[in-house]
């Protein structure tokens, strides 16, 4: 029986977005997890990147550039404290379990800890947040894409349409409209870029080759 999977030659973009991937998720992490430190924003200030991304993804991350910027510390302190800290004091919840169920540590944390088991991590002692925090997931996504890991493209591509795509991409819409945000609207968008570009990197049922 012949496989489903379909071989075709990448996207002009296929490449380019192999080599950011991991950073991204990276940046991500960092700025969810935490208010940005002055040594993230001047990696921000400082981003360079392939051409050949989509256009969309290149002009989220020019904006993100720009923020770093235009957003002194101190500011993205009580910004970041308005969005995310204290659950139901803070403007968004970051979980997807209360994206997908409107509930804390439910059905798709159980899920998701089962997966991570299989996959050898491992949630360090120190963590304070669930593994299914925004922040967590998009440390975890970095982990499993960074080489030479070993986790089979399929492998990454299963875990992102169970964990990452169901709630990921509107949780970065709504981060984009939240009254609190203005840095972090930046972020929403290049999230929500960025992940555009990564379900297409991963789509299911295709296998790519890079000449």
């Amino acid at each position: 029986m012949e496989s489903a999977m379909k071989t075709m030659a990448a996207p002009g973009w296929f490449a380019a977005h192999a080599t950011v991937r991991t950073d991204s998720y990276v940046m991500l992490a960092s700025l969810l997890g935490q208010t940005p430190s002055e040594e993230l924003l001047n990696i921000l200030r400082n981003l360079h990147w392939d051409e050949a991304l989509p256009e969309k993804l290149g002009h989220a991350l020019g904006a993100l550039r720009r923020a770093a910027h235009d957003y002194p510390p101190a500011a993205l302190g009580d910004e970041f404290n308005k969005l995310f800290v204290g659950l139901g004091s803070g403007e968004m919840v970051p979980y997807a379990s209360w994206y997908r169920e409107k509930k804390i540590q439910s059905s798709p944390l159980a899920s998701l800890r089962s997966d991570l088991i299989e996959l050898g991590i491992v949630r360090q002692t120190d963590c304070h947040e669930s593994e299914d925090h925004a922040g967590a997931l998009c440390e975890i996504m970095a982990i499993i894409s960074r080489k030479p890991n070993d986790i089979a493209h399929a492998e990454q591509a299963k875990f992102f349409d169970r964990h990452v795509a169901p709630w990921m991409m509107t949780f970065f819409k709504d981060m984009q409209s939240a009254k609190s945000a203005d840095f972090y609207r930046t972020v929403g968008l290049f999230g929500s870029c960025f992940l555009e570009t990564e379900s297409e990197y991963l789509k299911p049922g295709c296998k790519y080759t890079i000449s």
